[in-house]
């Protein structure tokens, strides 16, 4: 089976479930393994560091942190450094996936994925919010200008360990998901791929 085609049976088992903000253990063992045993295709190098790149991606999706963090510490580039930072994120190291969000700079998934972001923000109930340093984040995060990955870091984090609100909840773990989704389709169509149903 060819590279593209393996991933994207690998991603139409994934591609319904949303990961954790806070995950505990992989979602789907079996699934892990076979992420872990793709094949790497033939290509030039820069390809192959986005080989990496989609197969820490699958693995994120998957909830598998340490597999992620792996493949993504030994990926040097911006989409490497933002899997990782966003592994970091997952695992609760918040001051950890600043660092790695630092060196990724402006990705190019950031224009999509803040006006993904706005919309979502837009259409919820943000005065439903108890916690009003949550809610004074997102009202922060809905009116900013560019997509700022230490702003949703801080609201991951707040929601995490303090608020634990199961509506901000939900639209913070459908952000998350768009962003592994846009940062997904972005390595594999640098493999000469493309994802189908993003």
């Amino acid at each position: 089976m060819v590279w593209a085609e393996a991933v994207q049976k690998i991603w139409s088992a994934l591609s319904e479930h949303q990961p954790s903000l806070y995950p505990a253990e992989e979602w789907d063992e079996l699934l892990d393994i076979r992420i872990s045993k793709l094949a790497l295709p033939e290509a030039v190098s820069e390809q192959l560091t986005y080989v990496r790149a989609v197969k820490a991606g699958l693995h994120l999706l998957n909830e598998s942190l340490d597999h992620s963090h792996e493949l993504s510490q030994n990926i040097d580039n911006p989409t490497g450094s933002y899997w990782h930072a966003i592994m970091h994120r997952m695992e609760g190291d918040y001051g950890n996936a600043k660092y790695w969000f630092r060196l990724v700079g402006t990705h190019p998934v950031f224009a999509v994925l803040h006006e993904q972001a706005r919309t979502l923000c837009e259409g919820f109930e943000l005065s439903s919010i108890q916690n009003a340093s949550l809610r004074g984040q997102l009202e922060t995060l809905k009116v900013h200008p560019n997509w700022d990955p230490d702003l949703f870091t801080d609201l991951v984090r707040h929601q995490v360990t303090v608020a634990q609100e199961d509506q901000v909840d939900e639209l913070l773990r459908e952000i998350q998901w768009r962003e592994m989704k846009l940062l997904l389709q972005f390595a594999m169509e640098r493999t000469g791929g493309k994802l189908l149903e993003l």
